[in-house]
């Protein structure tokens, strides 16, 4: 089939889904009802007291929450259910007495048990739905890559296709009926405007009050733009706890860290110092990410010889695939082997060192801000980076005329110290694109599929300074910066805050 064919049958199938709509079916879930129920009242606390001690019981709530209503397999084939049950329970024994909403903490511990002991009714009424359409003629789509892996082993033995919002774009199967577990909310719009089948039924527990379809960001303003309807369907016990409780934003229902609050004040780094996000990291880790230019990722979409790429620092996003060197930055490494290519590798070094000290010393006598406005003055355009720039893995400025001005205002001649950064950049170019050849054919020689199910991967590299790359996908950034030693930033670390986003 040619690219014409394609577009004309997604046409069709679009066509198809606008004159019949879509079903969105609400099955009842009691256990789920009230735990729901429990977990809006604590959100509202949290919101009432601040971030702080219930972080750790909110962030395991939500995932539980989040996952009944994703992942609906029986509870022999979800494990992690009693696990986060358990998680709720502890968190709410270690406050007692520490608020006087005694109450919540024990419904919430109550309801997460019951939870924890009922299969849900929503993976019945899913799976009684793939056998009466027939198994081949339908496709399950999962919220995420973990949750179509649960819902695949529960499934498998009935041979059901389950795949994620993204494969199904990709792969396009030839199915006729697409089940979608979870609300259509949480889901791109073009899953119902640009269907790849000519059905798709959203399976959602009927606590989950929001039954609405999502349109196009340009339904309001095009012509003739498709608007899907939704014919909801109830299924099983709909009763829930009456509740006088204000509606809860979506986000609310997505698993979330707990960042805790800024701890570093309005005070600025040091020149040893960066500000940096943290980041969370698929495999129990985490990484400080500074504001430098770019970052090496992974992108296992693309085909062989084109996955391993540099990602803009501000274009990192949840679901972004970072290839990062264990125990240290890859970013010295390139370094140290770039310089040790160059004939005057120590002469390069040396008057690298010496600009990058004087700016150091400029920042540290005028303060960032006043360093920025007299390179400014002077005709540096991105006086912004002052900062990145005392980084000794990063040569330079980008553009030729702001590094001339740069090292006039800190009264450093242009030669050689212009032509000695040039060539270190053009030597750390061509490291970097060996690194990436190396890294491709890592790449190609494992198995990505198990990438994209568990999150991260380790790599093997036959290159000195390079060994122990790993590829792992971000989970979440925090909202906010903490200044960190620069010796840390962008150095994987342990740490637990992610472990209930995967």
């Amino acid at each position: 089939m040619n690219r014409i064919d394609i577009i004309n049958e997604r046409y069709a199938l679009s066509g198809a889904i606008a004159r019949t709509g879509v079903e969105v079916v609400a099955v009842g879930d009691p256990a789920g009802a009230r735990f729901n129920a429990a977990v809006r009242r604590l959100t509202i606390l949290v919101k009432d007291e601040g971030p702080g001690y219930l972080d750790d019981l909110a962030a395991a709530a939500k995932a539980l929450r989040w996952r009944r209503m994703t992942q609906p397999q029986p509870l022999v084939f979800n494990p992690v259910i009693l696990q986060l049950a358990r998680e709720v329970e502890r968190h709410s024994r270690r406050l007692t007495g520490a608020i006087a909403e005694q109450d919540l903490l024990d419904e919430l511990s109550a309801s997460a048990a019951a939870v924890a002991f009922s299969d849900s009714a929503l993976g019945a009424v899913l799976l009684r739905s793939c056998l009466a359409v027939g198994i081949k003629n339908c496709v399950v789509v999962a919220a995420s890559k973990p949750a179509a892996a649960g819902l695949a082993a529960w499934m498998e033995e009935q041979d059901v296709l389950v795949l994620t919002a993204g494969e199904l774009e990709r792969e396009k199967p030839k199915r006729e009926q697409a089940y979608v577990v979870g609300p259509p909310r949480f889901y791109r719009s073009s899953l119902v405007t640009a269907p790849v089948t000519s059905g798709v039924s959203f399976f959602l527990p009927a606590w989950f009050g929001d039954r609405s379809v999502p349109s196009s960001a340009i339904a309001l303003y095009a012509e003739g733009a498709l608007r899907i309807q939704a014919h909801v369907l109830t299924q099983g016990d709909t009763a829930e706890p009456e509740v006088d409780l204000p509606a809860e934003p979506e986000a609310e229902y997505l698993p979330q860290p707990a960042w805790g609050a800024r701890q570093a004040g309005e005070r600025e780094p040091t020149n040893e110092e960066a500000e940096a996000h943290k980041i969370l990291l698929s495999g129990g880790l985490a990484m400080w990410l500074d504001d430098g230019e770019r970052i090496r990722s992974l992108d296992p979409c693309q085909p062989a010889g084109e996955r391993v790429a540099y990602t803009d620092i501000q274009a990192v996003r949840a679901g972004t695939y970072l290839l990062l060197r264990q125990g240290e930055t890859e970013r010295g490494a390139l370094y140290q082997a770039a310089i040790a290519r160059l004939a005057r590798g120590d002469e390069v070094d040396a008057a690298q060192v010496a600009w990058k000290q004087l700016l150091a010393e400029k920042l540290q006598t005028l303060g960032y801000r006043k360093t920025v406005r007299e390179l400014r003055a002077a005709g540096v355009t991105t006086a912004d980076r002052a900062r990145a720039w005392t980084n000794p893995s990063l040569t330079r400025p980008h553009s030729d005329q702001g590094f001339e001005r740069l090292l006039r205002w800190l009264g450093v001649d242009a030669q050689p110290t212009f032509g000695y950064a040039t060539m270190l950049r053009k030597s750390l170019y061509r490291v970097s694109a060996e690194v990436r050849e190396k890294l491709e054919k890592a790449v190609s020689a494992v198995d990505l599929s198990e990438l994209e199910a568990v999150g991260h991967l380790s790599l093997d590299l036959e290159t000195d300074g390079f060994r122990g790359i790993l590829a792992t996908r971000v989970l979440a950034i925090s909202p906010f910066t903490e200044i960190v030693s620069r010796h840390d930033v962008r150095v994987p670390f342990k740490d637990g805050s992610g472990r209930w986003l995967e």
